[in-house]
Formats: C-alpha cells, sequence, structure tokens
C-alpha cells in the first residue's frame, strides 16, 4: 500500500541529495541529470510518493513598511530573495508586497490577493497580531517568517533565538565576564523576547545579576535606536554601572552601543567587550569585527516555503533553526 505521507524530504534523505534536486527532478525541470531523475522517480514510487493536491499560483510574502523595520532590513532582504529563489526552483513565483501603516492599523487585506491566485500567505516579521489575525481568516494556507504569536494557531519558523543567546551569553562568561549587560527591545517581537529569555537563563545557571536598562522596555512602535542605546549608557554611566560586555538583541543594535561608548571614550575590545546576532552582511557591521550568531537564512526561507506548500496540520507547527556563533575580535578573555 502506498504511503501517501511520504514526502520529497523522505526521497532526498534517501538517495542523500538536496530537496530542491528531488522537486527538479520530479517537475521535469533543468538542473539535474537524466540519471538522477530516473534515480529519484524510481524512488518515489519505490517508497510512495505521491501528490495529494496540484497547488497552482503565486506565493504572497507580506512585509511592514515601518521604520521599525529598516533595524534588520539587510536581514529580512536575504530572507525574502532566498524564500523568491526557492519558490521558483518549486514552480511558484513569490510575489513580495509592503504593508503600509494605514493598511497594517486598518487591517486591511493586500490587493494583490483579489488580482492573482494565490497558493498562500508568508508574513515577514512584526506585523501586528490584529493583522496577523485577519490574514488567518481568509482561510489560506499561512505561515509566519521569523515571528510568532502564542495566541494565534499559525504555522511559523524562526532561528532558535531563545538557544541562540544562551550561547553568546555563555560565550561572554566563559571569558571571564560577570557583568554582562543586554541591549535589546524585548517586547517589539516575539524572537526579541526569546532572545531576552536566552541571555537571563545563561546568567541565572551562573548565578549572575540580570541587569536592566531602559531601553530593554521600550514598547512603542517607532524611537530612533541610536538615541535610546546612548541615553541609557549614559545613565548606566552616570550611575558607575558600566559593564565590561553587552549582549546585544541584533547586529544594528550592537553597532549603535559600540558608537554610544565611543563617545565615552570607550573601545571595543580594549574597554569592554560585545556580542550582536543575526550576522548580516553589512559593510559597516563587518568591519567591527563583531562576534555574532549566525542565523539560518537560507534554511529558514527553504522551511518557510517547504512549510507553506506541504499538507495542512491541523495543529499550528512551529519550526525552530539552529544557527552558529561566529567568533571574531570585539570579545577578549579578562
Amino acid at each position: 500500500m502506498k504511503n501517501k505521507s511520504v514526502t520529497m524530504a523522505d526521497i532526498a534523505h534517501q538517495l542523500g541529495i538536496s530537496k530542491n534536486a528531488v522537486s527538479l527532478a520530479l517537475r521535469g525541470k533543468d538542473g539535474v541529470s537524466e540519471e538522477l531523475r530516473d534515480r529519484v522517480i524510481a524512488t518515489a514510487k519505490e517508497l510512495g510518493y505521491t501528490t495529494s493536491e496540484k497547488l497552482e499560483g503565486c506565493i504572497l510574502a507580506l512585509v511592514p513598511m515601518r521604520l521599525d523595520i529598516v533595524e534588520r532590513s539587510m536581514f529580512y532582504h536575504l530572507l525574502c530573495y532566498e524564500m523568491e529563489r526557492y519558490a521558483a526552483s518549486l514552480g511558484h513565483p513569490l510575489v513580495l508586497s509592503s504593508v503600509s501603516e494605514t493598511d497594517e492599523a486598518r487591517c486591511l487585506p493586500p490587493i494583490s490577493l483579489s488580482s492573482m491566485p494565490c497558493v498562500g500567505v508568508i508574513t515577514v516579521g512584526n506585523l501586528s497580531k490584529d493583522y496577523c489575525r485577519m490574514i488567518q481568516r481568509l482561510n489560506l494556507r499561512y505561515v509566519m517568517a521569523d515571528q510568532y504569536y502564542d495566541d494565534l494557531a499559525v504555522d511559523s519558523v524562526t532561528t532558535a533565538n531563545t538557544s541562540g543567546m544562551y550561547l553568546m551569553t555563555e560565550h561572554l562568561i566563559q571569558k571571564g565576564h560577570t557583568n554582562i549587560q543586554y541591549f535589546g527591545t524585548r517586547f517589539r517581537t516575539a524572537s526579541l523576547e526569546d532572545r531576552w529569555v536566552g541571555y537571563k537563563r545563561a546568567l541565572t545557571r551562573h548565578d549572575l545579576p540580570i541587569r536592566h536598562n531602559s531601553f530593554i522596555d521600550i514598547k512603542g512602535e517607532k524611537f530612533d535606536e541610536y538615541t535610546m542605546v546612548e541615553r541609557a549608557i549614559r545613565e548606566l554611566d552616570e550611575r558607575g554601572e558600566l559593564p565590561t560586555a553587552f549582549v546585544c538583541g541584533h547586529d544594528q543594535t550592537a553597532a549603535s552601543v559600540i558608537q554610544a561608548m565611543e563617545k565615552l571614550g570607550k573601545t571595543c575590545p580594549k574597554d569592554f567587550s560585545i556580542v550582536g546576532f543575526d550576522d548580516i552582511p553589512d559593510a559597516h557591521i563587518q568591519d567591527l569585527s563583531l562576534t555574532s550568531y549566525s542565523t539560518p537564512k537560507v534554511d529558514i526561507a527553504h522551511a518557510v516555503i517547504d512549510l507553506l506548500l506541504s499538507p495542512v496540520s491541523a495543529a499550528p507547527r512551529r519550526v525552530q533553526l539552529f544557527g552558529k556563533v561566529v567568533y571574531r575580535g570585539s570579545v577578549r578573555e579578562l
């Protein structure tokens, strides 16, 4: 009896090749040899692979058009690029659409949904819960990329934010740092809140104090990150509480911390150590020689598309993918 639960991932595992190669072979696309195509087809028949439905149409990716998204614009640019490339290899064009602040506030569905056949929707980043709930009610296939809400039953894919930030904080502790300050806006997204949890977990396990500052609890949608970071650091300096190390919610925040500390005459890593998150390939960030957690951007993009195109599950699926620590020169041993 054929097993309808067999997936392209199963065929790829059996043959030791990528899911993309399996997809190209089964769809008769260029990019694989005839010999490999025959092997894929034979293995698919052997395992009982069947497609329960033929999905037609584009994939719509929605990104909020807000100032705060600029903080991670490079990350989202790369994520959307990889999603588009992978979706195209599977026969589905990906259409990127920005959601204006007005449409987001009024929970208006994108016009493009009514103008083209659509396989499903991906929301990228921190669109509001009300807007995401509106998308959910459209009864389309729906996956959230780099975000989730605890009380929304929607499939999602993120990096392993808590574990990743735990590793970054643990790295500083192993280098002898015990006075470690977190900089990040923990309430803005679930991902950033999870990173705050990872920081706290590492300190708690080593019986070290968890330090707060005025930047952590910002809840407003719009703010000047550098100005807020500089203000918080000056407050710490005035109280004589400058730490020996900083853990930052993402790389751009780390860059702001370095810049603000330099105004106080402090240089990295001579006077303080610092780590970021995401490992974005921005020239300015890379010039800082920043130790960071490299999020698996390609794997996240592929997982989002695979989840969207897979059979619908009765329960929401939350996928977390591990990245890796990239060690550079922004951390020194005490």
